[in-house]
């Protein structure tokens, strides 16, 4: 084969080779795209964290609520905007111990003020009194304690209350729920069974 004949035929073969240049650069391309891709991607997850599906409120949600599946939603919140304890089911729902506004992630503590209570400190239901003031989780409160007293019958002498710092944990219009240290565990539940306790605010502090 002369070297005029050999070129011609590299010549024939020209559309086959731009062909395959051309697929090649598509592939290098794409490479590099989805390479770029799957980085962001990555980099995304590393600042996002791993989405959690968490439970929603639609709407304002009072004590005493037991929401119904029009009042919450499932969503995916990124791993780092999720609270410790945030429910991930409809299972978990229950009657509510403290409000939960719109947009709100819903916790255990939502639904079960024992779940904060502070180590070495015991929760404790009691009975609002009368005319009990508002108060939200964190309220500091004094307990004013008359045990062995007829609470029907005001006209007896009750004698001088014994006192007990407590923190608020969940409160509703006829039952708060409290923190107190275990010395005083005793003398609240003997007061709640046998006489009065009447909560005096004290202040609204952050409960440690």
């Amino acid at each position: 084969m002369t070297l005029i004949s050999h070129i011609a035929g590299i010549w024939q073969r020209r559309p086959n080779i731009m062909h395959w240049a051309a697929i090649g650069a598509v592939a290098l391309v794409a490479v590099i795209v989805v390479g770029g891709t799957q980085g962001r991607a990555r980099s995304a997850a590393a600042a996002w964290g791993t989405p959690v599906r968490v439970l929603i409120a639609q709407s304002s949600l009072g004590i005493g609520v037991t929401p119904g599946s029009t009042q919450v939603v499932a969503m995916e919140v990124p791993a780092h905007l999720v609270p410790d304890g945030a429910l991930k089911s409809s299972t978990q729902l229950r009657e509510l111990a403290r409000s939960v506004p719109a947009g709100g992630i819903l916790t255990m503590l939502d639904v079960d003020p024992a779940a904060s209570v502070s180590a070495g400190r015991r929760g404790i239901g009691i009975d609002a009194a009368r005319h009990a003031p508002d108060v939200a989780p964190g309220t500091a409160v004094e307990l004013l304690l008359y045990a062995d007293v007829d609470p029907f019958a005001p006209n007896v002498a009750a004698g001088e209350a014994v006192r007990v710092p407590a923190h608020v944990l969940a409160a509703s219009a006829e039952r708060w729920f409290v923190e107190i240290e275990l010395s005083h565990v005793d003398a609240v539940a003997r007061a709640s069974a046998t006489g009065i306790v009447v909560p005096v605010v004290v202040g609204v502090n952050a409960i440690p």
